[in-house]
């Protein structure tokens, strides 16, 4: 019986790169403009969907995804600020299951791969109205790192008759599990929305974010990226 083509399993080496330590330096220079600035830095949370080709069968795909947004504070007459997020995506579950008999042995191997989207980003926002409006559209572009991985469970078992004792049954049951990185590299994105202030200290924001770039492994992860949020600013 012929297998169905699964997720491929290949592991990479992870790329050593100071990608996280210049994201971290770049934010701590915004922060260090604090005194410069009317507002001061903030923390959000933002839900909504992004839109991928599926890693399985190909076809587009939108997928819940979550972020937690540090900014720091509005510098410039309130024109200017740097987000460092971390964001990711469950993109569901692929099952293959094969079943054969070999040998006068039944083979029953279930495999199932969970897959996952994370990734970090930097980005720089330009706010054209300033402190002029409260409510201030912005538009900004940034780099990130992402990360497309693999939880996999393999569910295997052997079913074949006792040689010693004729009718008799006996089954060999074996479960293994692991992680594999299948597609991670650095990309560069886009975005665009608004913010709306409630109060003193909280923002209610809507945002586009574009991911360009995304392909590693034949894997291609880019797309659309859309959010709805709320931050709140010390």
């Amino acid at each position: 019986m012929a297998r169905t083509q699964s997720v491929p399993q290949t592991r990479h080496t992870p790329r050593t790169r100071d990608a996280g330590a210049a994201l971290v330096i770049l934010l701590v220079l915004g922060w260090a403009a604090t005194s410069t600035a009317d507002s001061g830095p903030g923390i959000g949370i933002k839900l909504g969907a992004q839109t991928i080709e599926d890693p399985v069968d190909l076809d587009k795909t939108t997928q819940a995804r979550l972020e937690v947004e540090l900014s720091s504070p509005r510098w410039f007459d309130e024109h200017v600020d740097f987000a460092l997020t971390f964001g990711g995506s469950y993109l569901g579950s692929h099952t293959e299951t094969y079943t054969d008999i070999v040998d006068d042995t039944l083979i029953d191997d279930v495999y199932t791969d969970k897959l996952w989207l994370f990734d970090i980003r930097l980005a720089a926002r330009l706010y054209p109205l300033g402190d002029s409006s409260r409510i201030r559209p912005y538009v900004g572009a940034g780099v990130g790192y992402y990360w497309f991985l693999d939880n996999w469970h393999n569910d295997y078992s052997d079913t074949f008759e006792d040689p010693f004792f004729p009718g008799t049954f006996m089954t060999v049951h074996e479960e293994t599990e692991g992680r594999a990185t299948l597609a991670q590299g650095f990309f560069p994105f886009l975005l665009a929305g608004v913010t709306v202030p409630v109060g003193d200290n909280f923002e209610l924001t809507a945002e586009l974010q574009y991911d360009f770039g995304k392909t590693d492994n034949d894997f291609e992860l880019g797309g659309p990226i859309y959010m709805l949020g709320a931050r709140f600013r010390f």
